[in-house]
């Protein structure tokens, strides 16, 4: 587990990160913590982290933009937004992110992330094992964009692979049996996490990937977004 906090104000960053590591103690065995208070810019410091901490008025830059640029890189971590102005939620939520903890209310805001953070992680750090090429292969569910079935094999497309294995889509999803990957066609099912946008009976991913919805499936996938969608809602909710 690796954690990026990215703040010009070095005192606070200092003290996010103290509960940060509490956190991160009860739930990991292995985890590192990184914090940078300069050269938000260099995309290569977002590399191989897996949670994020960003604060959105950085030195005549926006946080929002940063994240903005690494979708293009396809985020594949929780990102939690930290202001001092709170009226600043409406605008992150274009990027999807995970939370939103105004300075201000810090203690309170932090308390409700870590319990929803508990919950995410027992949920999407649950790994899917399965035979790839004769040999038992394992990846995290939260890795999985989407699944693709023809003839008798399936391919689980993640981050930066393809596997590809002898299996029905229906086997393959009992095989996950999670409510964040949805069966959205005969030969398609998706991750709630990596959508982009809903359009005219088609799915658009994080990386553009472009997914058609089947008249048999439309009803179940549009419950299950809905209800995916209000949990942002509630999240507004509560910072207002």
């Amino acid at each position: 587990m690796k954690c990026l906090i990215i703040d010009d104000d070095k005192d606070f960053s200092q003290y996010l990160g103290k509960y940060v590591e509490k956190f991160l103690s009860d739930v990991f065995k292995k985890y590192e913590i990184k914090i940078q208070n300069d050269h938000f810019t260099e995309m290569s410091i977002y590399n191989n982290i897996d949670l994020l901490f960003i604060d959105i008025d950085l030195n005549n830059i926006s946080g929002i933009g940063i994240i903005k640029q690494l979708e293009n890189k396809e985020c594949n971590f929780p990102i939690i937004y930290v202001s001092s102005r709170k009226e600043l939620v409406f605008s992150s939520l274009s990027t999807h992110p995970f939370y939103f903890i105004r300075k201000q209310n810090l203690e309170k805001d932090i308390k409700e992330l870590f319990r929803l953070l508990d919950i995410y992680y027992k949920k999407t750090m649950k790994m899917i094992t399965f035979v790839y090429y004769g040999r038992k292969t394992s990846i995290f569910l939260k890795d999985i964009h989407y699944i693709e079935s023809y003839g008798k094999d399936v391919s689980i497309i993640t981050n930066d692979q393809v596997y590809t294995y002898r299996s029905g889509l229906k086997d393959a999803l009992s095989l996950i049996d999670s409510n964040y990957v949805v069966r959205v066609h005969r030969n398609y099912a998706i991750s709630l996490m990596f959508i982009k946008e809903v359009e005219k009976g088609n799915i658009i991913l994080n990386d553009n990937t472009q997914i058609t919805i089947g008249k048999k499936y439309y009803k179940n996938f549009m419950l299950l977004y809905k209800e995916f969608l209000i949990s942002w809602i509630y999240l507004i909710y509560l910072l207002m």
